[in-house]
């Protein structure tokens, strides 16, 4: 029996077993790819699997690698929640790291699903887990299309010496060469025929396919309606329905937040490299690519009505934005009036002190976005019970509303769409 013949029989029995696996098989197409260096990988509605590794193993070893796919699918992990110019190898150790979190995976497949060995703190997202890796990553590590990573943050030697073990296995001097995939990057350079030996390269290989697809997470999110109304999981334990219900109520994405700024779309960060082809010219000349580049205020609630539960809450989501592009960041803390100084971040804080906790006004924040031009947009992190502001200044505004649950979004989204240039979101969590 070939591995095809072995997955179709895999997904057979889950149609009685596991309906909501059985949906998620259902919709992507399996076809075999020789080239690839890991048994799986996932992404633009396809997960393609590799013959001459599957023929190696039991059948229940594939029904748990399956199973791992199928989890990164509903998750959405390689079809949403991803930063610009992400490093791929690390954007799989996430995903690998959130699955083992909340699910039990097999010992012999947990042993190829590199990050799981590190020790990160658990109870993390997605984005939160790359965020980590990010930080401790070497500065050679592969980015999306082969390209050497460029970080802002100095490497640590300590740190790095334990932590990055796992991730890349080759010299730093040999993985900053072997940048090219087996059977050629996504960016159209050649492949190395060593490339793909090493664990970052595998990992990298994972995630190549992962790219932004509304229509897959339309397809997922009904999926997941069906189990929840019906309560059809089959062995899916407990924490992972919860990280799979909470991935359905995701309405805000991060980059889309960003968006509604004018910097993060047209950047004056321009930085030359042979990964992509000039336009007018391919790869003769060296063609661009633009760094997101934004400054924002971050009005952070800390009235008497804002439970401590959703400040955490806040400060988790003000933490994240700190992968995708964020140049300058001020947190504001206010709750009739503005409390204590303007606190400028460059990097995502653990702890912060609180202060407040009185009445709530909007109207000191807009006052102060107002009187400070050099701010391409304001945030809000609220519960949004208050009175509408008012922002007095000629130049155009962009505000974005983040309100800390859906009840709060049910309450207050209408008044807050009524405003000129004003959108609204929540945090979404699980119940």
């Amino acid at each position: 029996m070939n591995a095809l013949d072995r997955i179709k029989k895999i997904g057979e029995r889950w149609f009685l077993t596991e309906p909501l696996l059985f949906a998620v098989y259902c919709s992507h197409e399996f076809v075999e790819n020789n080239s690839i260096d890991v048994p799986m990988r996932t992404g633009n509605m396809k997960v393609e699997f590799s013959p001459k590794i599957l023929d190696k193993i039991a059948d229940d070893v594939l029904a748990e690698y399956m199973k791992i796919e199928m989890f990164r699918i509903l998750l959405k992990h390689p079809y949403q929640r991803q930063p610009p110019f992400a490093a791929k190898a690390l954007l799989t150790m996430a995903s690998n790291i959130t699955i083992a979190d909340v699910y039990d995976v097999s010992r012999e497949v947990k042993k190829q699903m590199s990050g799981v060995e590190l020790g990160l703190p658990g109870g993390l997202c997605f984005e939160e887990y790359y965020n980590l890796l990010l930080q401790n990553a070497a500065p050679n590590s592969g980015k999306s299309g082969g390209e050497p990573q460029q970080s802002d943050d100095k490497f640590e030697q300590g740190e790095d010496a334990q932590g990055n073990g796992g991730q890349g296995g080759e010299s730093a001097g040999q993985d900053g060469e072997s940048s090219g995939r087996n059977g050629g990057g996504s960016d159209g350079s050649p492949g190395g025929q060593g490339a793909g030996n090493s664990q970052e390269q595998r990992d990298s290989q994972i995630s190549e396919l992962w790219e932004d697809n509304e229509e897959a997470c339309c397809s997922i999110n009904e999926f997941i309606e069906v189990a929840t109304e019906s309560n059809t999981w089959g062995s899916i334990p407990g924490k992972l329905q919860g990280l799979i219900k909470a991935s359905l109520k995701v309405d805000m994405d991060y980059r889309k937040m960003l968006s509604l700024f004018k910097t993060s779309v047209i950047s004056s960060k321009r930085r030359l490299t042979r990964m992509r082809p000039n336009r007018r010219f391919g790869f003769d000349a060296m063609g661009s690519r633009y760094e997101l580049s934004t400054n924002l205020l971050i009005a952070v609630d800390v009235s008497g009505s804002v439970t401590d539960k959703s400040l955490q809450f806040f400060f988790s989501v003000i933490n994240r934005l700190f992968k995708y592009g964020v140049e300058k960041l001020d947190v504001l803390q206010f709750d009739a009036q503005i409390q204590g100084e303007i606190e400028p971040l460059k990097k995502a804080r653990k702890t912060v002190k609180i202060m407040g906790r009185g009445g709530t006004s909007f109207q000191p924040a807009a006052d102060y976005y107002c009187e400070h031009p050099e701010y391409d947009g304001l945030i809000y992190v609220t519960d949004g019970y208050a009175p509408p502001p008012k922002f007095s200044t000629k130049r155009p505004i962009d505000v974005l509303w983040v309100l800390c649950s859906r009840q709060c979004y049910e309450k207050s989204g209408g008044w807050i769409r009524n405003m000129k240039r004003n959108r609204v979101t929540f945090i979404p969590r699980s119940e």
